[in-house]
Formats: C-alpha cells, sequence, structure tokens
C-alpha cells in the first residue's frame, strides 16, 4: 500500500478532523438551538466557534490540498500555496480585526 505519503494519510487525517470538528460547531450553532428555545448562545462564544470553524477548515482543507497537488504538476502547486495563503490572511485579519 505505500507509506504515509503516498496515500496521503495525515492529509487525510486533517480532513477527517476538520469535518468532526465542523460538525461538532454545526451541531452546536444551527441544531442545537431548534431542539430547544432556552439554549442560547452567547455571541463571545459563536464568535470563538466561528474562529475555530475557520482554522479547523483551513488545516483540513490545506493539507487535504497540499496532499492533491503533490500528485499534479508545478501549477497547481503553486495555485494551492496561493489559495492557502489567502485563506491565511483572511483569517488573521479576521482575528486583528480588520475585517
Amino acid at each position: 500500500m505505500g507509506n504515509n505519503k503516498e496515500n496521503g494519510g495525515f492529509a487525510l487525517f486533517c480532513c477527517f478532523i476538520a469535518l468532526g470538528v465542523s460538525a461538532v460547531i454545526a451541531f452546536i450553532t444551527y441544531l442545537l438551538p431548534l431542539v430547544s428555545d432556552s439554549i442560547v448562545i452567547g455571541s463571545k462564544v459563536m464568535n470563538i466557534l466561528d474562529l475555530v470553524f475557520k482554522i479547523a477548515s483551513l488545516v483540513g482543507l490545506s493539507f487535504g490540498a497540499f496532499a492533491f497537488a503533490a500528485r499534479r504538476g508545478k501549477f497547481v502547486k503553486l495555485l494551492t500555496t496561493i489559495f492557502v495563503l489567502v485563506f491565511v490572511v483572511a483569517i488573521v485579519l479576521v482575528v486583528v480585526g480588520i475585517i
């Protein structure tokens, strides 16, 4: 079957974790309030969950994309790097409060 680098084991694991974190956050923010009207999520908690969601998405998508790009040409690798950098810059600007 090959080693982890060949089959993308770490990248697949990161995608799995990102999906799990995103699912938990989606449950807390969207589905849990539907279960009971008494459940209210504060804006600070929502902001933290949103940031965690963005970071989990960045990690999962980035590793998955880099695993994909590793099997492609230089152009795809360059595009992947640019996309990840744009994502990182956007998240940093949100954290700093510029966006």
